[in-house]
């Protein structure tokens, strides 16, 4: 059975991406893994509310126990809601990026940001660090919209291939429609005649059929429409993705050094669409 892993770090956008991991795992037939990382602190006394203090040293084990009944709670209301999902639990001890890069699963689920991020829409240390590394997709959570379409950017890269079919699967899944967006941002355009134009803008068009036609063959329940604009790619993904239920883009383009550098228009889309975004790496 496959598995969906979402990390948890007991803030409310880390819930929501429990709950959001569990309803992707329900629609995979997959298993649910809820893992929180616990990174050891230096002991330090603390004060129990008793009429009389007691004083008590913060260690591994008292962090661990905390951990461990939060979670016990949110597996609770998770198999209350989903009562046929398998739904485990994990309290590991690490820095959250090492825990949850070593957690075997085939769908990483993340919120936006942890306790210390400032705002939802700042992207946390600890996603920037796993979809930047993760090697498997990574879905990074936010409370907008999850009813709309599914967008996906097109470029004619390897990666873009995988996340073209992660956005077609996600889709028939979920009963959502499909929007494929091919940018095209070569500053030359603009100054052609207007009949040549049309005519790139048509070549990309049939590029994009190209691409697009081998998953409509796969998935033919699912809805799709495509199109090409003259605009910069991160900005023309961001205008499509509002109202989205997700955005899929790969993690790097034509200009990736290595795989485990974030290309400049995931790295914009993960830091400011509204709506939940996965990151599709080359396996």
């Amino acid at each position: 059975m496959s598995t969906v892993v979402v990390g948890f770090d007991g803030s409310d956008l880390a819930r929501r991406a429990v709950r959001f991991g569990a309803e992707e795992a329900s629609r995979r037939g997959a298993a649910l893994q809820v893992v929180h990382a616990v990174r050891a602190p230096l002991p330090e006394p603390v004060f129990t509310p008793m009429s009389v203090p007691v004083p008590e040293f913060v260690t591994e084990e008292t962090m661990s126990k905390a951990a461990e009944d939060h979670l016990a709670e949110l597996a609770e209301e998770i198999r209350r809601d989903w009562p046929s999902l398998e739904v485990a639990t994990h309290v590991r001890i690490g820095r959250p990026v090492d825990v949850l890069a070593e957690e075997p699963g085939d769908l990483l689920v993340l919120g936006s940001s942890g306790r210390t991020g400032i705002a939802e829409m700042f992207l946390g240390s600890t996603a920037v660090e796993l979809v930047s590394t993760a090697g498997r997709p990574v879905i990074v959570t936010r409370s907008g919209p999850v009813d709309g379409r599914v967008v996906v950017g097109v470029d004619g890269s390897d990666t873009s291939t995988d996340a073209i079919a992660f956005a077609f699967e996600h889709a028939a899944r979920h009963g959502r429609e499909l929007h494929a967006l091919y940018a095209f941002n070569d500053a030359g355009w603009a100054e052609l005649p207007e009949p040549d134009v049309d005519h790139v803008r048509a070549d990309l068009s049939k590029l994009l059929d190209e691409q697009l036609a081998p998953h409509a063959a796969r998935w033919p329940d699912v809805h799709v429409s495509h199109e090409v604009v003259f605009d910069a790619p991160a900005r023309a993904l961001l205008q499509a993705a509002d109202g989205a239920a997700l955005v899929a883009v790969g993690s790097h383009g034509r200009g990736a050094v290595t795989r485990a550098i974030l290309g400049s228009v995931s790295h914009a889309v993960l830091h400011h669409a509204p709506c939940p975004v996965a990151v599709v790496h080359r396996r």
